[in-house]
């Protein structure tokens, strides 16, 4: 238990040296590569200039109730006809 119990806490120790160290690194050199990557390509992506000669596209959301209750009884019957073709593909698997 002793032995393991050094191993536990010399890699802790190793980890938090190598943690320091980078730290270390990134504060002296002043350099974050993160930062890096993607000042550059900000420019890149001019969207209004693409689509100034563009109208929007708009969608009628104008739906009657009842077109909307035959979608979901379809729908539904979809579902149950796959559901029933299903049990029965996994019934004959099994027989």
């Amino acid at each position: 238990m002793k032995k393991f119990l050094k191993f536990v806490v010399g890699a802790a120790g190793a980890a938090a040296a190598g943690f320091g160290a980078y730290c270390a690194y990134k504060k002296l050199t002043g350099k974050d590569e993160a930062d890096d990557d993607f000042d550059d390509d900000i420019d890149d992506f001019d969207l209004d200039e693409e689509n100034e000669d563009e109208s929007p596209e708009y969608v009628s959301l104008n739906i009657k109730p009842e077109d909307a209750a035959d979608e979901v009884k379809d729908a539904l019957d979809d579902a149950k006809e796959a559901a029933e073709e299903a049990a029965e593909d996994i019934k004959d698997a099994f027989n």
